[in-house]
């Protein structure tokens, strides 16, 4: 390959410009902080975001609907609706359930600007940008104009609860580590040096928000500042803002889309400049931080809000959330030099769990003992996604974008933090793409999809934390609008889970109305379980799961066939052709719906003897229903029917692929489980086309994998880091149109576009499935383990380590050589034996805790 440079153990993103637009930006954060760190020398902007920070408030009761819906409550409204499906109008049937819309989702919400400047440092001399994914870590290196050296790390530190920008210059006879002006290969570990450099110089600081100040950015020393016998001077801001009371979507059609000065999140922040150099002054005016004379500044930034999470409350008490920012300030400060070492073991730790090799055909395989990838580009992202598109071989493009979905995790959910929303912890405006918020009918599950096969299962807990708080609300939508019990969530939710049908009485019934939101995020609950085995946990969740089985049973209705189904129901966002061309949503029994009624019904009795669950009548009634629940069935056209009459799609192309649940994430339709099945599932993904927005293109990518559909994968992975900010110019012709097609930022951020973070997660998630399956269990109960189940021909050699997998398993080890297994190692935390496949070969092998079992090789 032309342009390499050695391995290296590294798992870098790298750009050779500061960002020009948000998404050249790269993210980093704790869980609760999250920040873009655009790399500018002059100007540095370094965009903030704090996980609590929405706007709204908590819910004062269930959703109400528009209405107006005569002298009928919420449930008869449903009953007009199935009376007008029978009677064959399905619009008027829309007409009806748009009278029991609620409203809107709130919106994910930015804090604060960090924004530095910087004249003298400016200068593009050997500019390299770098975001160290293994240890979470921004750096910048440049020349300035004058010559000088200089580099920044901006970190987010889970264990000091803060953010902290080092900026120094280094000495001019020696080189800013690897990514020296100049220089090739990464960026060194490790802080930036205390006054390295010998070039002192003026800084200003200063805080921005998109939000009115409740508190301008002031002043708030307290005790001495300055250590002039050590060469330090330090300043500390305070600032606070109020979020708004209400924000409306940009596609509502509403006046007043942002509204302030209603009940809302107040958010503090305490910011910390510290100026390293003999000589070295701080002070602050205007608001503004003035640094003079020094070689090397660090700003340390702390939030707090009065939004507890765990409860879903806001506190109100003004000082509490000052008192708490400048606390968590003072607490950071106390061993500042000792941070970025605490900051790199933490993410570290949990980023060092999974290794991923993929070699290209003609690379040497990777061997025992050996550190690190094949060798690699040595180009920035931008230049390797453009050649990657016109066919250039470069797998490891695809292990970052693989780990890249892991650092997403980590950096952004953690124990106690809310759940990962559409762009994750990460967003700049006041109104976002679809409000940032909870779009439950694909995007917040698929968040979660490689926290549990990735050995993240803690940052799984954010989103089983919060499920348990909106099975609560839902309980109450469920039985006001649809007259049934358990609870219900719908197409969106947000902090303060909201759980009713979106819109405002004239919305698209084909994403309002689809009440299936918590049927598919109590799987969840159950997949926590079944990789894990961590029974507290399945017990403490279970009314999750057990609500979501009682509100599909309660709304369960009988056809003239004797089978039960549902109504009204639509396909997530799709549309059908009604005999005059007219577009339709809803319908009878659409087949997502009944996919998933199926998947969780099936797991309330294999689970129940696990919580205890000994109520009789409910498991009586679950197994009533699963023998009257339709299956899917192969449409005329052998595709696998998305409706139950045979009717056109709107859109054959359609991003959502719902009826294929059952696919992927559900373990129930596979080539041996369900070949006539599984063959129609790949027909429709055919039928679908070669592109579609970045988090479509990932859940192909995880059920082409699961079809063990290995040019399929090839397709899908080509197609998901289509470079879409690249020059079009640049690009191989293409058949979709460039606005039409979803894919990466140079940032390799998902694209819908917009960006979105779920595409990023979901891609993980889907080349896990490319190389190691567990979800089946053999007549006997032996649970199976396929090795490389639809490994592409352009990776015929790799390896993995770490990866988790469905009954307790942990794959040690695998590697591979011309597309074979030469070595495979399982473990256990209990006794289990498992089937070992490789194609149609089988060995079972008997894993010991406490004892790496070598299954192959």
């Amino acid at each position: 390959m032309d342009d390499e440079v050695g391995a290296t153990t590294r798992l870098q993103l790298r750009l050779d410009a500061p960002a020009e637009r948000w998404t050249d930006a790269f993210p980093v954060g704790n869980g609760r902080i999250g920040a873009m760190v655009h790399g500018g020398t002059a100007h540095e902007l370094v965009q903030v975001n704090d996980d609590t920070c929405w706007s709204g408030a908590p819910l004062d009761g269930p959703p109400r609907p528009v209405g107006p819906l005569g002298d009928d409550d919420p449930p008869a409204v449903v009953e007009r609706a199935r009376a007008r499906l029978a009677a064959g109008d399905p619009l008027g049937a829309e007409r009806e359930v748009q009278r029991l819309q609620t409203g809107w989702s709130q919106a994910y919400q930015p804090l604060v600007d960090v924004e530095l400047d910087h004249p003298a440092a400016a200068g593009d001399d050997g500019y390299r940008r770098v975001l160290d994914l293994g240890r979470g870590v921004v750096t910048t290196t440049w020349r300035a104009a004058d010559g000088t050296p200089w580099r920044q790390d901006v970190r987010v530190s889970h264990p000091d609860r803060a953010l902290l920008l080092e900026r120094a210059s280094l000495p001019v006879v020696a080189s800013p580590g690897a990514a020296a002006p100049g220089g090739g290969g990464a960026a060194s570990p490790g802080p930036v040096p205390a006054g390295a450099g010998d070039a002192p110089h003026d800084v200003r600081v200063r805080l921005a928000s998109r939000h009115p100040w409740a508190v301008a950015p002031t002043s708030a020393h307290r005790g001495s500042a300055d250590d002039p016998a050590r060469g330090r001077a330090r300043v500390v801001l305070r600032a606070a803002v109020d979020l708004p009371s209400d924000v409306l979507p940009d596609y509502s059609g509403e006046p007043d889309l942002v509204t302030y000065g209603g009940r809302a999140v107040h958010a503090g922040v305490a910011v910390a400049v510290l100026a390293d150099g003999p000589g070295a002054t701080v002070d602050v005016a205007d608001g503004e931080v003035r640094v003079r004379g020094a070689g090397r500044v660090r700003v340390v930034l702390t939030t707090a809000t009065d939004h507890d999470v765990a409860a879903g409350t806001l506190h109100g008490d003004r000082a509490r959330v000052a008192a708490e920012a400048r606390a968590a300030l003072d607490a950071a400060l106390a061993d500042l030099d000792g941070l970025p070492a605490r900051q790199e073991a933490d993410h570290g730790a949990l980023m060092g769990r999974v290794e991923l090799d993929l070699r290209a055909p003609g690379e040497d395989p990777p061997t025992a003992g050996a550190d690190g990838p094949g060798p690699v580009p040595d180009l920035p992202l931008d230049a390797r996604l453009v050649r990657h598109a016109h066919g250039a071989p470069d797998p490891h493009l695809a292990v970052l974008a693989f780990q890249y979905g892991r650092h997403l995790t980590v950096s952004g959910s953690r124990p106690g933090t809310l759940p990962l929303n559409l762009q994750g912890i990460w967003n700049p405006h006041v109104q976002p793409p679809w409000n940032a918020n909870y779009t439950i009918n694909i995007n917040t599950e698929m968040n979660y999809w490689p926290t549990l096969v990735g050995d993240l299962a803690e940052c799984h807990e954010p989103l089983l934390a919060w499920l348990d708080r909106l099975a609560a609300a839902g309980e109450a939508t469920a039985r006001t609008l649809h007259g049934a019990r358990g609870w219900v969530a719908h197409h969106n939710s947000d902090a303060w889970c909201f759980t009713g049908p979106t819109g405002r009485g004239r919305d698209s019934v084909s994403w309002s109305w689809w009440p299936f939101g918590g049927v598919w995020l109590a799987r969840h609950v159950v997949d926590h379980h079944d990789w894990t085995g961590d029974d507290d946990a399945l017990r403490r969740h279970w009314p999750v799961v057990r609500g979501a089985a009682l509100f599909v049973l309660d709304t369960l209705v009988e056809l003239p066939d004797g089978s039960l189904g549902t109504a009204p129901a639509t396909s997530p966002e799709h549309h059908y052709l009604l005999p005059d061309g007219r577009h339709a949503a809803a319908g009878v029994s659409t087949t997502s719906d009944l996919a998933m009624a199926r998947d969780l019904l099936d797991h309330v009795p294999r689970l129940a003897p696990v919580v205890g669950e000994r109520d009789e009548d409910l498991l009586a009634a679950v197994d009533g229903a699963l023998d009257r629940l339709p299956t899917e069935r192969v449409a005329p056209d052998g595709r696998l029917a998305e409706w139950s009459a045979d009717v056109p799609d709107a859109e054959p192309a359609h991003r959502h692929q719902s009826h294929l649940y059952r696919v992927f994430p559900g373990t129930s339709i596979d080539p041996d489980a369900a070949p006539a099945l599984a063959a129609a599932a790949r027909r429709t993904l055919d039928a679908r086309g070669p592109d579609s927005t970045g988090w479509s293109l990932a859940w192909r990518l995880a059920l082409r994998a699961r079809l063990r559909d290995p040019d399929g994968v090839t397709a899908l992975v080509t197609a998901f880091l289509h470079p879409v900010d690249a020059d079009p110019a640049d690009l191989p012709p293409a058949a979709a149109p460039a606005a039409e097609r979803g894919g990466v930022y140079r940032s390799l951020l998902c694209a819908h576009p917009p960006f979105q973070i779920d595409g990023n997660l979901g891609f993980t998630a889907g080349l896990a499935e490319v190389l190691v399956q567990a979800h089946r269990r053999g007549p006997d109960g032996v649970r199976e383990v396929h090795l490389l189940p639809a490994l592409p021909a352009a990776w015929p050699s790799g390896r993995v380590r770490g990866l988790r997998l469905r009954g307790g398993l942990r794959l040690v080890d695998l590697a591979w050589r011309d597309g074979r297994v030469v070595r495979a190692v399982l473990a256990a935390e209990r006794r289990v034996v498992v089937d070992v496949r490789e194609g149609a070969e089988r060995r079972q092998v008997v894993v010991r805790p406490g004892e790496p079992t070598v299954a192959v090789g």
